[in-house]
């Protein structure tokens, strides 16, 4: 088993001279599976309890736990190790089991000062996600004699609130003396060879391509105005065409059902690109006449109509028997267009994949952009410059009441964007297909290079 050097202090655990190790570092630092495999060996070596820290519980079973079972799988087999979808065993005792951060609040602090007086070690990863008041409820339960608190996390802000309360001068490198303070980033631990040929093109492209996302996410170097942009990389150059309306290709409406403003996208694509040719939005409206304005500036369309958008959109309305997305088809059936499908999905994607696959688009690894907007979509495009995340969150900055009233323009944040990107996820989503797809397409751009 390789193990670097700078994360040593995480194989002598049992008998640590440091009660708070602090690890930081890009993607590719491998910091959480060094930090997961100290936790194994030591808990192999004598009877240990941790417990495992995320913002949720199915946030952990996603991440934290699923890569430990594939450690225990992989480099711990036949060593004593047995696994659930709770916790996990060793045979001299050790137990390991999982929490999620959300759940740890004033009115369980009894409940977690009594996992403090048991539990060896705390690991809490993705710490950068979590608030000043969770950490001023965790940190002083965390009592027992020789217990170790292990942070992981990603400097995706200058000011976090993991490193406030643990006293870590990052700018410097410095904290107090009972605290293992280290940066490792991906470059460092090449040498080793653990990391993937892929990963190592993927890091590459960017670096090139997106810079900016480079040094976020592969170099632990966070830059406050381009992280607070939940459109990135738009360039209005590049993305602002006059794009034709063609009467007899595929017209895709995509719908977000809000009634204050109703706001549909109107597009076309292909396998490649999306072509954002105009938008429906209209204050206090309702679906019905939302279909008109639609038919007055789209009469006779020869193609196919496919209409995506809020899953939500189909469920039935109070009152009446058909969902929204039958409303708009039965509409449009009546004014005599029969080639009309209505393809969602199931349940609407989580926010961050939506945005994920819109970025994706907005700029490719490789650099290319593929999604255009006509100037006459004047909503979408005030979104993409100005739609933003709360500071220092990945929560969406969405406008107050005070806000409204003094900003008239600020009620249209949102609706619009998530429209476009219900398509945009729809059709290119960020899934293990997608990458697959894109790690053939990093390869042979690599090639082409090389």
């Amino acid at each position: 088993m390789k193990f670097y050097k700078k994360y040593l202090p995480l194989l002598e655990l049992n008998h640590s001279k440091f009660s708070v190790i602090a690890l930081t570092g890009g993607r590719g630092s491998m910091k959480t599976g060094h930090a997961l495999r100290g936790i194994l060996v030591c808990s192999m070596l004598e009877k240990k309890k941790t417990c495992f820290f995320r913002e949720t519980r199915d946030t952990l079973a996603n991440s934290i736990k699923a890569e430990l079972d594939g450690i225990i799988d992989e480099d711990f087999e036949r060593r004593g190790y047995t696994y659930t979808n709770e916790s996990v065993k060793h045979v001299n005792g050790s137990y390991m089991f999982f929490k999620g951060l959300k759940e740890v609040n004033k009115a369980a602090i009894e409940n977690l000062k009594g996992i403090a007086t048991t539990t060896d070690f705390f690991v809490v990863d993705e710490a950068q996600a979590v608030s000043k008041a969770v950490w001023d409820v965790l940190i002083p339960t965390l009592r027992k004699a020789g217990c170790v608190l292990i942070v992981i996390y990603n400097r995706v802000d200058n000011n976090l609130p993991v490193e406030e309360v643990l006293f870590l001068d990052y700018e410097n490198m410095k904290a107090p003396t009972n605290t293992y303070f280290i940066e490792v980033n991906y470059p460092e631990i090449l040498h080793l060879g653990l990391l993937s040929h892929q990963f190592v093109e993927r890091a590459e492209l960017l670096r090139v391509n997106k810079p900016d996302e480079y040094d976020q996410y592969y170099l632990n170097k966070p830059n406050a105005q381009h992280i607070a942009k939940v459109v990135k990389y738009y360039d209005k150059n590049k993305v602002v065409q006059n794009i034709n309306y063609c009467i007899d290709e595929d017209l895709h409406i995509t719908c977000d059902f809000n009634v204050d403003p109703m706001s549909w996208a109107i597009a076309h694509k292909d396998e490649k690109n999306v072509y954002f040719i105009d938008e429906i939005v209209i204050e206090g409206t309702d679906v019905k006449s939302t279909v008109k304005e639609f038919l007055n500036r789209y009469p006779g369309h020869i193609g196919k109509i496919i209409i995506n958008g809020d899953a939500s959109g189909d469920n039935r309305d109070a009152g009446s028997d058909q969902t929204k997305f039958v409303q708009l088809r039965n509409a449009l059936y009546e004014h005599g267009y029969t080639d009309v499908e209505i393809k969602i999905r199931h349940g609407n994607p989580r926010i961050i994949n939506r945005i994920d696959a819109f970025n994706s688009r907005m700029l490719t690894n490789a650099g290319e952009t593929c999604i255009f907007i006509s100037p006459k979509c004047k909503w979408l495009l005030y979104n993409c410059q100005n739609l933003a995340y709360k500071p220092g969150t990945s929560i969406i900055d969405t406008p107050s009441q005070t806000v409204l009233k003094n900003d008239s323009e600020s009620k249209f944040l949102g609706h619009i964007y998530d429209a476009a990107s219900y398509l945009i996820e729809m059709y290119w989503p960020i899934n293990a297909e997608y990458l697959k797809k894109h790690l053939e397409e990093v390869q042979t751009i690599w090639e082409k290079y090389s």
